[in-house]
């Protein structure tokens, strides 16, 4: 089963994302307390992970330039979600795959987990027979 991680301070996000993420098949976990992200993020085990960008005293943008900074963790999806109008930018700038803007539209949000979920999935290897 896919895991997401979804990183927000939002409780009323949190809730709604893990209602439509279980829905759709997914194992979800999040957190909302950012001062130990980094070793929840390396305990988390997601295939994506959902960030805000303004969080309680960080930014996601940091938040997702140490994920894709860290060897075992840059394949791991990153999708932004904010209401920031220069979303776009930050995305080129923190190196996240895709970006979501609050308030999002459901079938958007849904067909940008999947998209992004599987994409770090790599096709079997080929069998040699010698």
């Amino acid at each position: 089963m896919k895991r997401v991680l979804i990183i927000e301070d939002e409780q009323d996000i949190v809730d709604i994302a893990t209602i439509i993420l279980e829905d759709e098949g997914y194992e979800v976990c999040s957190f909302s307390d950012f001062g130990e992200y980094e070793k929840r993020v390396n305990e988390s085990g997601a295939d994506l992970v959902l960030l805000d960008l303004n969080l309680q005293g960080y930014h996601g943008r940091d938040i997702c330039k140490y994920i894709k900074g860290q060897e075992h963790l840059k394949q791991t999806s990153v999708v932004l979600m904010s209401a920031n109008r220069d979303i776009q930018a930050i995305k080129e700038e923190a190196g996240a795959d895709a970006y979501i803007c609050k308030p999002f539209d459901l079938a958007d949000f849904i067909q940008t987990v999947k998209t992004y979920i599987n994409i770090q999935e790599t096709p079997p290897k080929p069998v040699v027979y010698l």
